[in-house]
């Protein structure tokens, strides 16, 4: 998959192309769903798959202090949509003059000029244009003024609750699973588990003042909706670069903190992972980039007594993550 990151460098396809427009946060299973239309689209009519999405969301230029957070940072949205067959993936930086675009000139000027657009497949809740104005059924009429044919999915559900009729899977309903910590849910939405990414950074060093040394998380985009405090269970992946720990095949069991050392009067909110199996005598993480898995929480954050209690709960932590991980 071929990335831009402007829609001034991008080729026309002198043959159009099948598109995809969309946010896709989190590119759960109802995004999988629009992909895996759009691709038999492609294959069916021999055209290239063009996806185009933005960077920073809609609702951060709009609205910086009250945009909801993100589930995939940039990092890991490409790397996902790529899994998903573009050929061409096209990054917007959004603008307010972008977003104030009327809808019919976005897809003139955008889809039509631009891409030279042959299909477009989207979902029920696609909105476009200026105060997204533009909807599924709006695009249908311009779809035919302009020459191409638009593909609605229909919303995807599944059931979370089996006291509950099926939920349309959406971002929104993402967000709730993980701030809730809801992880088995969460998974069974993304059809993956839920990752945190960023870089190895310089914490206290009390965890290995405690016998339990840590890597410190400093995520790629600040914005990244991360789950309640609490102690979890997970993996991560370590690398020299955001590539190399994508496409690490070791994942290291983890002791995965988030928020504050509540037994210390200094300490600082952070999100850290102990290693179970790290060798202590192997060299740093320190400016490594890693990927945090979480699977399971197992505890809220809580004050001890003494350094003591809290080793004592690190161990049984560690030995509960064990068996929950089985190894």
């Amino acid at each position: 998959m071929k990335i831009y990151t402007s829609l001034d460098n991008f080729p026309t396809p002198p043959d159009g192309c099948v598109a995809t427009v969309g946010n896709f946060d989190g590119v759960h299973l109802g995004h999988q769903d629009i992909f895996t239309r759009a691709r038999n689209l492609a294959q069916e009519n021999s055209l290239p798959l063009i996806g185009i999405t933005f960077d920073p969301s809609a609702a951060k230029v709009l609205r910086p202090d009250n945009a909801p957070r993100i589930l995939t940072p940039l990092e890991i949205k490409t790397q996902l949509l790529a899994q998903q067959g573009l050929d061409q993936l096209i990054v917007v930086k959004t603008t307010r003059k972008f977003l104030d675009l009327p809808p019919a000139q976005f897809v003139e000027d955008i889809l039509v000029k631009r891409l030279a657009l042959r299909h477009i497949v989207e979902g029920p809740t696609f909105g476009f244009g200026n105060r997204r104005l533009g909807t599924t059924f709006s695009l249908e009429e311009l779809a035919d003024r302009f020459g191409f044919q638009a593909h609605m999915v229909p919303a995807f559900t599944l059931i979370l609750d089996d006291r509950k009729p099926p939920t349309a899977l959406s971002s929104t309903l993402l967000r709730h699973l993980v701030r809730d910590s809801l992880f088995p849910k969460v998974k069974q939405c993304l059809g993956r588990d839920y990752e945190l990414a960023g870089r190895v950074c310089t914490g206290l060093g009390r965890g290995r003042e405690l016998g339990f040394p840590t890597a410190n998380l400093e995520p790629y985009n600040p914005d990244q909706l991360v789950p309640a405090d609490g102690v979890y269970a997970g993996f991560a992946r370590l690398g020299e670069n955001f590539e190399d720990a994508w496409k690490q095949e070791k994942k290291y069991p983890a002791a995965i903190s988030i928020g504050r050392g509540e037994t210390f009067s200094d300490g600082l909110w952070q999100i850290e992972a102990h290693l179970l199996d790290y060798e202590a005598d192997s060299p740093s993480l320190l400016r490594h980039h890693i990927i945090i898995t979480l699977i399971e929480r197992l505890r809220p954050q809580k004050k001890f007594n003494s350094n003591g209690e809290l080793i004592q709960a690190i161990e049984n932590d560690c030995q509960t993550i064990q068996k929950l991980l089985k190894i």
